[in-house]
Formats: C-alpha cells, structure tokens, sequence
C-alpha cells in the first residue's frame, strides 16, 4: 500500500498548485475580449445561439455552460469512484439521486467510462491502486501541490499507470497558424490542452516517482495516460472514449525548470 498521508509535508511553507503553474503557461483568456468579438459576429445572425444577445448576456451563457460542465465533471468522477472502489450499494443509490436512469448527458458520460473500463478489466492485469489523491513535491521553501485522479498497475508488468480523466471538450494536437505558444521553459511547445495535460501529468509523474512510489522506481516503470469521456460517440474511432499518451517525453530537468518558473512568477505577480 502507498502511503499517500503526507505526514512528513510541512504545511506552514507557501505552495503552488500544478492548475496554478499551468495556468501561468499560458496567455490569459480575456473574456470580456472574445464576448464582444463574439458579439460583432454573431449579433444579426438569426442562426446562431448568439443572436440579439448583448456582451453581458454572452459572458453570462458561457457562465451557465462552464457550471452545468462542471457538474457534470463532479457527477462523472463520483461514479468513476464508486466503480473503481466497488462500492455496488452505493452505486445504486448514487444512480438514483442524480438521475442516472433519465439524464441523457450523464449516462452518455457513464457509458463513455464503462466502455473504458470493460477493456481495463478484460485482461485481468490491470490493478486499480488509488484516487483523488493529493502529492507534494518540494522545491526550496516551496510545494508544488496536486492531485492526480488514478493510479493503476499492471500485474504483469509492473508498470504504474496514472490517468487523467477529461471529459469537457476534445484534445487539441494539431497547431495552425493562429495557435501561440505556451510561457517560459515550455515555450518550444504549442499552447494546446494536449501539451498542458501531459505537462499535469509529468507532474504526477515525478512526484510520484521521488516521494512516493516504492525506492528503485525509474521513469521507465511509469506510464501516463490521458483518457478522454466524451457524453457521445467519437466520430473518428466510433467509440465511446479515447486514449492519449503523452505529447512529448517525460524530462526530469523539463519539470525542474517548469517548477522554478512557477515559483518566481508567482512571486512577481505578487509585487505590487
């Protein structure tokens, strides 16, 4: 059993969170901006879910959007949990209260995991370990916080697998010629959530790897995993989810800097 507890953690020193640093990656999103872009654009044009509403009322839709994705997100990762931790009774009461059998978004959801799952489970290999837990790593006087959604290990190999579940949107890999670049040491890099996610997921990698996983673990023996659970059919595969590996190879030095970057921006934005 891996000792997730972090009772050796000194919770007095200032941390940064990893959606912090990657936030800081990337070029802020000017909502106000793109509401009224999206204003100029849409407002006469009696065919788009914009027409005729003001700035306000845009910002305010993308609100109500964001929310009901969120929940949606909430209501996924508990019936990730309950599955993964064979909680059956719970379960079924849990599919009672949130309407499982009549929201059509949820189930949609649900199947994309179930469809995952099924193949996770076919083997027999596959060991689920843990969730939703937070890990710290240390960098001078500071933490760098997160927490990584799975952790599992093939039997047969050895290898641990962490995943990140998505399910709000599609992974973005391929860059036009609108597309920037991402902030400081991953500049080399587009800014695309493909990149993003597998910059989260490096995080759970090292952290892992140096605080946590059991001594002699190297990088080889760590595998990451962006699985994406979409509430429909992926017309690309005709399947109900997608898995991703990472966009780029796992670099411990990369990290390293990626952190020192966080930690001093972090400081300068404080600055008056």
């Amino acid at each position: 059993m891996i000792d997730f507890s972090n009772k050796n953690v000194d919770k007095t020193l200032p941390y940064i969170s990893i959606s912090e640093l990657l936030s800081m990656l990337q070029e802020p999103f000017d909502q106000k901006a793109v509401a009224q872009k999206t204003f100029d654009k849409h407002f006469n044009n009696p065919n788009s879910e914009y027409y005729q509403l003001s700035v306000q009322e845009i910002i305010d839709k993308w609100s109500a959007k964001g929310a009901e994705s969120c929940r949606y997100g909430s209501l996924l990762d508990d019936y990730i949990g309950l599955n993964l931790n064979k909680n059956e009774n719970e379960l079924e009461l849990w599919k009672l209260d949130n309407g499982y059998d009549w929201d059509e978004r949820l189930l949609a959801h649900c199947n994309s995991f179930d469809a995952f799952y099924e193949i996770v489970n076919k083997s027999g290999d596959m060991e689920f370990i843990d969730r939703e837990k937070t890990v710290y790593y240390k960098v001078g006087d500071y933490y760098i916080k997160g927490r990584f959604d799975a952790l599992f290990r093939n039997k047969k190999t050895g290898k641990w697998i962490i995943i990140d579940w998505k399910s709000s949107g599609t992974i973005d890999k391929v860059p036009n010629q609108w597309t920037k670049k991402l902030f400081g040491p991953a500049m080399k890099f587009p800014a695309l959530n493909y990149y993003i996610y597998t910059i989260q997921l490096h995080f759970y990698k090292k952290t892992l790897i140096e605080n946590y996983l059991p001594e002699g673990t190297t990088e080889d023996d760590v595998i990451v995993m962006i699985v994406n659970l979409p509430n429909h059919i992926i017309e690309s595969t005709g399947k109900l989810f997608e898995t991703h590996n990472e966009a780029f190879k796992y670099d411990s030095k990369f990290m390293d800097q990626l952190f020192t970057f966080g930690i001093r921006k972090k400081e300068l934005l404080k600055k008056p």
